[in-house]
């Protein structure tokens, strides 16, 4: 039994952007982590860069959490409403010494800068009062650094476990620019407090922050949180997912008719493994069931294939009635004027083949609309010359003297037909699914035929004759 009780964590996306796939595998974690614990889980909007944040992506972060399933505890909490909190604290550092003004210029630390790494060398660390004074009176710029001290740092990362850091590695970074807005490093700190934040849990991109994160925490006096670095979710070619590997948003998923509990489901096994075979999820099955002890070190490798696989056994157990609200929901005009229980034979029909919403309406096109044109693969396979013209408008008076147009009765008709002429069924069938779908892939001919009628079928079979090689 973990001795964790009532953990405090918070999600803190930046609105310069849709919410992405790893920014919502941390939200998740965030969540799994809290609701195991019986804790609680906070949104913070880290708005702070005027420029680029938008209200826009503050709304559609929210929607895609909410969509996924997410849900936050409380209001959402704004830094942009909080920059007297973070002055305040910068004149507390300032006050008691652990901070102080630097007033070197950009060229000159240009001028100090050597090679490719560098670290600030304590110009302005030991300035007398006097010259603070003489540098601010002259109307001099500056920033704020804090002052590191001798020694090092260390904390017990839940996943990576002990990290060292020598402070002779740190150099005095700045939590002030000469604008007075605050940095990242204080910010985050400031508000995690304030918050009561007890867990940080984020991705490992941020594991070098920690370090001077925490001498902000020693330096204002405030407890220290236990800290969860996430490895990244990495591309096929093992380096971090990003938009050069064509990466999308949520929304994207939700706008493909994706049911959230399959992208979330594929979220939480992306460097975390439940430690059994199961690979089916519910949200409240993995919060029950999610540890820290189970997340791996190293990156996941994103495979929208094993998503897609996820996605089609939700939709399998699925129920119809459900399917076809979602598909309605997803896209409303689709199917419209035809009857309900025809919708409801299609859907029951592509069950076992749509992975999505989305392949459901591409994939029913057909039972709706004649092909506007024929698959190019299609008409080499199943239609080479004029041959298939004369062995289809043979089989098309067969068709049309069927008594009843049932798939049944279509079969036996199909069967009765290549066994006369000493034929493959496959000779007969494709040349036909191509005319009535303009496609060859798909369900059973027969189950497609009898959804759509003997009248479009034989009209359809009718267009192909005139269009296709005699």
């Amino acid at each position: 039994m973990s001795d964790v009780k009532n953990p405090k964590v918070r999600f803190a996306p930046s609105p310069t952007g849709q919410l992405h796939l790893g920014s919502a595998r941390t939200a998740l974690f965030n969540y799994l982590y809290a609701k195991h614990h019986d804790g609680t889980f906070y949104l913070r909007i880290e708005d702070t860069d005027k420029a680029r944040s938008k209200q826009e992506y503050v709304e559609q972060i929210c929607s895609s959490l909410e969509w996924l399933g997410i849900k936050w505890d409380g209001e959402p909490l704004f830094q942009s409403t909080r920059l007297n909190e973070y002055h305040d604290v910068v004149l507390t550092l300032l006050e008691n010494n652990s901070a102080y003004r630097c007033f070197c210029s950009k060229d000159a630390l240009e001028t100090a800068r050597v090679g490719g790494s560098y670290q600030y060398p304590g110009t302005c660390r030991n300035l007398s009062e006097e010259d603070i004074k003489l540098h601010m009176n002259s109307g001099e710029g500056f920033v704020v650094r804090l002052r590191v001290p001798e020694g090092e740092t260390h904390f017990d990362d839940m996943i990576y476990g002990g990290v060292h850091v020598k402070h002779e590695e740190i150099d005095d970074f700045i939590i002030a620019r000469s604008d007075g807005q605050p940095t990242y490093k204080l910010v985050v700190v400031v508000d995690d407090h304030e918050m009561e934040i007890t867990h940080i849990i984020r991705g490992e991109d941020h594991i070098s922050n920690t370090p001077k994160q925490i001498l902000i925490y020693t330096a204002m006096g405030y407890a220290v949180p236990k800290f969860a670095h996430l490895p990244m979710i990495l591309g096929p070619d093992k380096k971090r997912l990003s938009k050069r590997h064509g990466a999308p948003g949520v929304q994207k998923f939700k706008n493909d008719g994706y049911f959230s509990g399959s992208l979330l489901n594929y979220l939480a096994l992306l460097g975390w493994n439940p430690g059994t075979e199961e690979e089916i999820f519910s949200i409240n099955e993995l919060a029950d069931a999610f540890d820290f002890k189970q997340v791996q070190k190293k990156g996941a490798v994103w495979d929208e294939k094993k998503l897609h696989w996820l996605s089609g056994q939700y939709v399998m157990a699925t129920s119809t009635d459900d399917l076809l609200n979602a598909i309605r929901d997803n896209e409303p005009d689709w199917g419209k004027g035809s009857e309900i229980s025809l919708l409801i034979s299609i859907v029951e029909l592509l069950k076992v083949r749509a992975k999505s919403l989305i392949e459901f309406v591409n994939q029913s096109e057909y039972f709706f609309n004649d092909p506007v044109a024929y698959d190019e693969k299609g008409l080499k396979k199943a239609w080479k010359d004029g041959s298939v013209n004369t062995l289809i408008s043979n089989f098309v008076e067969s068709l049309m003297t069927l008594p009843a147009w049932r798939k049944e009765e279509l079969e036996s008709t199909f069967r009765s037909y290549v066994s006369e002429k000493e034929l493959g069924l496959g000779k007969i069938i494709m040349p036909i699914r191509l005319a009535v779908c303009g496609t060859l892939n798909g369900p059973s001919i027969f189950d497609i035929m009898e959804l759509v009628g003997k009248e479009t079928c034989i009209r359809r079979l009718g267009t192909a004759l005139e269009r296709l090689p005699k």
